[in-house]
């Protein structure tokens, strides 16, 4: 139950911080630069990260840091592709700041997202 709990916290967090300013600039971000991005959550607690790119000449790198800029998980998608996704689990990473990169041709996006746990409490009756 406790992990049902936990992965529907963290499935509302990034719902809560992706969902109201990812689509407006994504839009933005598309116009602008040679691929657009699309990142949303789902509610099993995974990130799906949606590409398109305009020149399938040069290999996409899409990588997630923590807080500290480590590297938890980097993939590069080879030249030729046009449109991908991918879909990233996030239930075993601790709880804290990371960051989404996509780099492709020399330009980057990246989104923020922060990993919190729902606390709950204990309850005691007596009967």
């Amino acid at each position: 139950m406790k992990t049902y709990i936990k992965n529907i916290a963290v499935a509302f967090a990034f719902v809560a911080s992706f969902a109201f300013s990812a689509h407006a600039d994504d839009k933005a971000t598309k116009k602008s630069t040679g691929f657009g991005t699309g990142i949303y959550t789902t509610k099993g607690g995974k990130i799906n990260v949606l590409v398109d790119k305009v020149n399938q000449d040069s290999p996409t790198i899409l990588v997630l840091k923590n807080n500290l800029g480590d590297i938890v998980y980097r993939e590069v998608i080879e030249k030729g592709s046009q449109k991908f996704g991918r879909s990233l689990n996030l239930n075993e990473l601790e709880a804290g700041k990371y960051e989404i990169q996509v780099t492709s041709n020399g330009e980057t996006q990246s989104k923020s997202l922060q990993l919190t746990e729902q606390k709950t409490e204990r309850v005691l009756t007596i009967n």
